[in-house]
C-alpha cells in the first residue's frame, strides 16, 4: 500500500493485512564498520578539550566575580592571598553558574567514560 502526501511524495505503509518486506532485506543493508581504536581516543581527546575548556571558562567567570570588591592585598592570581570574604564570592559564583556548566559537563564526562569502555572492548581494532 502506498501513502501520498501532501508535498506528493510516496511512502510505503504497511497495514496488518500486508507482508513486510523479507527479513532477509534486512541483513543486506550496510553495515557500521568494526570500531576504530584510533577515531575513539580522537573522540576522547575532543571531549577532553572541550572540557578544559568550559571548565576555564567557569574558573574565569567565578574569579571575576570574586575579584569584584577584593581588598588590595588580594591577588586573584594567587589563591593563597584570598579572604574568607573572596571565597564566598567565589563559591557563590560557582554555585550560581553550575546549571549553565553542569549539565554539559556531566555530559562531556560520561561520553568520555563510554568512549573509554569501547576503546578497551577486545574487538576494537
Amino acid at each position: 500500500m502506498t501513502h501520498h502526501t501532501k508535498g506528493g511524495s510516496a511512502a510505503a505503509v504497511y497495514s496488518p493485512f500486508t507482508t513486510p518486506p523479507d527479513i532477509a532485506d534486512l541483513y543486506d543493508r550496510p553495515r557500521a564498520p568494526p570500531l576504530d581504536r584510533h577515531g575513539l581516543h580522537v573522540g576522547i581527546a575532543d571531549r577532553r578539550r572541550r572540557i578544559q575548556t568550559l571548565e576555564q571558562r567557569l574558573v574565569a567567570a567565578c574569579e571575576r566575580a570574586a575579584a569584584r570588591h577584593a581588598p588590595r592585598h588580594v591577588r586573584i592570581d594567587d589563591r593563597e592571598t584570598w579572604d574568607r570574604a573572596t571565597w564566598d564570592r567565589y563559591l557563590a559564583a560557582a554555585t550560581r553558574l553550575e546549571p549553565n556548566y553542569g549539565p554539559t559537563l556531566q555530559r562531556l564526562y560520561r561520553a568520555i567514560d563510554q568512549l573509554e569502555r569501547l576503546a578497551a572492548l577486545p574487538l576494537a581494532a
